[in-house]
Parts: C-alpha cells; structure tokens; sequence
C-alpha cells in the first residue's frame, strides 16, 4: 500500500461552494432589507399619512419591481453557481476513483491529493522510484482523442477548457520550485486520467502530457522502465519538498496512512 497524504477531491466542489452560500445570503439581505423598507412605509402610510398616495404608490410599485428584479437575476444566478457545483461534483467522484487506486500502489510510492500550490490546484501527485507524476483526473464521459495540434478533443469536438497546457504549465513551475527545495531533478511527468471515457489519444498525440485511462495508472506508473530510478532517500525528500508547498495551503492535512 503505498503512503498516502492529503484528501481527493477538496478542491472540486469547495469554492463554489463557498460562492453558493455568498450569493444566497446576499440576495436573501437584500430581499429583507427592500421588504423592511417596503413595510416601513406602508406603515406610515396608514398611520400618519406622511406622504401622499401617490408618492406611496410610485415609491412601491418601484421597490417591488426592485424585489422582483432581484430575485429573477439573483436565482437564476444561484442556478448557474448550482450547475457549476454539480460538474464539480462528478469531478470529486472521478477524483476519489483515481485515489482509490493509487492507494493499492507499492509501499515505497507516495501519493499526495488535493495539493494547492502557488501555480494552480494538482488533484495527485505520483513519487516512486519511476519519477515523479502529476495526475489532473477529468471525469468526462464520450470519446477522448487529439486534435492533432497538441491538444484533445471529447466526441470529437474542442473542450471548453484546454486541458493539456495547463496542465503541462503547472507541472513545469512546480518541478523548479520543487528542484529549488530538495535539490533533486527527477523525470516528471503530466497525466490525464480518465475514469469513464474512451481514451484513444495515442501516447505522445497530446504534446507533453498523456491521456491514460485509470486502469493504466499501474502499468504506467509502476511498471514504466526509466533508465534512473528513484531510491527511497530522494522520494522521502521529494514528498518532503511537495508538502513543503502545502504549508501555503492552510486547509490542506497531511493525514497520513503510513510514514514517509
């Protein structure tokens, strides 16, 4: 069982989470605050008279319309923030699915989720003695192959993200901040898991990151045969490194299930 640290899925759902709760309360004050203003006033209405019926009514008729307004936009807003929470949803179940796996990895394997890093959010991150592999899992369903220019397509048509630069962009900063901090310059790697998609992106279609499905991650990872290999002191001190930029991440917790 290799050594596992941190938690699959954190990220997926939790900002938009946040944004949920945020805006939610944020219409609801503002439809309290109009409501209050619109009760005060027809209070004095029908106690002092202050103002006339007619300043009354316009005044009103515009704060309903305001109350109206901001419960047609403000809802259909939070529609928007819930549907984005949903894909995230199913990206967390992908996610927890690729942990799952890497847990049945050998002992002298590392496997550190839901790392937050000054260059983007890594959903895995793979050290033993084969190197070191950042794992981005996309829990996408269809048919996965490459555009010819580096890049992927799902059914056949463009992402609404680009998958593969990210990716491979935040694998590159990471391993210079990573070589600053051990002094160690393993073979790294970017992957994209897929879960539940048909990958037939061929190995090295996909410019510097490959698309493997999840039941690959074994024969990709373990049984890759690098010309160096990793001794258990380096990866000791390579997972140091990587939890080293954790610490910037005050939410993460390097529960472990067995010691590095």
């Amino acid at each position: 069982m290799a050594k596992v640290l941190g938690e699959s899925g954190r990220y997926a759902s939790q900002e938009e989470i946040k944004k949920f709760r945020l805006f939610f309360l944020l219409i609801i004050s503002v439809i309290a605050i109009l409501g209050g203003v619109l009760g005060y006033l027809l209070c004095l209405q029908l106690q002092v008279r202050k103002f006339s019926s007619v300043t009354t009514s316009a005044t009103v008729l515009i704060l309903v319309c305001i109350i109206y307004l901001v419960d047609r936009v403000g809802f259909r807003k939070l529609e928007e923030i819930e549907k984005r929470r949903m894909a995230m949803r199913k990206g967390a179940a992908g996610e927890n699915a690729v942990a799952k796996l890497l847990e049945d990895f050998p002992e002298d394997y590392c496997v550190i989720n839901g790392l937050t890093t000054p260059f983007g959010d890594l959903d895995h991150v793979v050290i033993g003695p084969t190197g070191v592999y950042i794992l981005d899992t996309k829990n996408w369903k269809g048919v996965v192959s490459a555009d010819g220019k580096g890049g992927i397509l799902l059914n056949g048509k463009p992402t609404d993200k680009h998958a593969v630069n990210p990716l491979v962009t935040r694998m590159m900063n990471v391993k210079e901040k990573i070589k600053t901090l051990c002094n160690l310059d393993p073979f790294f790697k970017a992957v994209l898991v897929f879960p539940i998609a048909r990958v037939d992106a061929r190995w090295g279609e996909t410019g510097k990151a490959n698309c493997i499905r999840d039941d690959q991650l074994w024969s990709y990872i373990v049984e890759n045969e690098i010309t160096t290999t990793l001794d258990n002191k380096a990866i000791a001190a390579l997972a140091q490194a990587f939890l080293a930029l954790a610490t910037m991440d005050k939410e993460f917790q390097p529960s472990m299930k067995k010691k590095i």
